[in-house]
This record gives structure tokens, C-alpha cells and sequence, in this order.
């Protein structure tokens, strides 16, 4: 995706104008792509054309360039799972310990980011007691990686 083509079929979709990039900003598109990334760009362009249909910019790709950078500056940094993280490993023990199979370690950091490790093990143990040993390689894909773990410990949340 070209932000120099994308940008002016956002502004003539949302706010019906059809102005173009100017060919002296390709440099600044290019950074933008890089910094930003073009998905992030584009999806932010549209809604800022939404929020400022009623302006009627002449040149809306322009004062967006002008907004750009404290946009981005508003987005909160988004967490990175640590595999390094000692829980990890303790996780992945218990998980083997109750089943015999090995989560991917990611899995595990990533649960980390949005649960404490004492009520992913809480549930890990509730959600394994209820499996049957035939069920338990596609029940720890379930827990780990398709949202089973959130559901478990959402439940034990209520149940509380």
C-alpha cells in the first residue's frame, strides 16, 4: 500500500474532496510508512477525517500531516510479552506437571501481560481437573492460545 495513493481515496471516500498528496511530501510518506506503519496511517487518517468531516479542509491531507505526530503520541505503548519472565517457566512446570504437554512459552508471557501468574495457575488446575486425558492436548490448545484461559479465569472471577 502507497500512502501517496491511499490517503487522497480515504479523503475523497469520507470527506468528498479530491485533492491529492503533493509530490514534494513522497520523502514524508515514506518516513511515515516506516515510522508508522501504512495500516496505522490509513486507519487513522479515516478517523480523522470522520472526526473533522464538518471543517471542510481544502487540503485535509495536509493538516493531517500537521496532527500526525501527537496523534501517535496518544496511542498508549502497547505491552511486549517477556519470555525471560521467571513465571513463564513456573507456568510451563505446572502445565507439564498436570498434563505432560509443554505450552508455547509466548502463550504463556502473553497471559502474563493481563493476568497475575497465582490465578493463570488457579485456573490452569480448575480447567485441567475438568478434562479427560484423551481431550487434554486440544483442551491446553484451547487454554493457551484460543481464549480458554480469559474464559476460566473470567468464571472464577464471577464465581468469587
Amino acid at each position: 500500500m502507497n500512502l501517496m495513493t491511499e490517503l487522497p481515496k480515504i479523503a475523497m471516500r469520507v470527506l468528498k474532496n479530491s485533492h491529492m498528496v503533493p509530490a514534494r511530501l513522497q520523502k514524508k510518506m515514506d518516513v511515515l510508512k516506516a515510522v508508522y506503519t501504512t495500516a496505522w496511517v490509513t486507519r487513522d487518517f479515516t478517523a480523522w477525517c470522520q472526526e473533522h468531516k464538518a471543517d471542510n479542509f481544502k487540503y485535509p491531507i495536509t493538516e493531517y500531516l500537521k496532527v500526525i505526530d501527537e496523534r501517535y503520541a496518544e496511542i498508549p505503548e502497547e505491552k511486549q510479552p517477556d519470555l525471560r519472565n521467571p513465571q513463564v517457566g513456573d507456568l510451563a512446570s505446572l502445565s507439564y506437571e498436570l498434563t505432560g504437554l509443554l505450552p508455547p512459552r509466548k502463550a504463556i508471557a502473553t497471559l502474563l501481560l493481563d493476568y497475575p501468574a497465582d490465578e493463570i495457575q488457579a485456573a490452569l488446575r480448575e480447567y485441567v481437573g475438568l478434562q479427560t486425558e484423551k481431550d487434554l492436548k486440544s483442551a491446553m490448545r484451547a487454554f493457551y492460545a484460543e481464549g480458554g484461559a480469559l474464559a476460566v479465569i473470567l468464571a472464577r472471577r464471577r464465581r468469587t
